[in-house]
């Protein structure tokens, strides 16, 4: 649990720093068509490499997919 709530404060100050100094995410701008285009198809790719590992490698698909998922909600 501790992870998650980790994972949400870094959300959170990433969605304050949007908020307070937008130019921090300018560079990521011109991707964001195509980072919120492909949310399922990642969602099912990372899905299935998920069901596929073993374990450490089940903990870098995640952290990946988390890495992506807060990439997407903030831009």
């Amino acid at each position: 649990m501790r992870w998650l709530g980790s994972v949400m404060v870094f959300l959170g100050f990433l969605v304050l720093l949007k908020e307070f100094q937008p130019t921090f995410l300018e560079p990521l701008k011109p991707y964001a068509p195509y980072i919120k285009d492909a949310f399922w198809g990642v969602t099912l790719v990372a899905f299935g490499f998920y069901l596929m590992f073993r374990k450490t490698a089940r903990r870098i698909v995640l952290a990946l997919y988390i890495l992506y998922l807060l990439i997407y909600l903030v831009i």
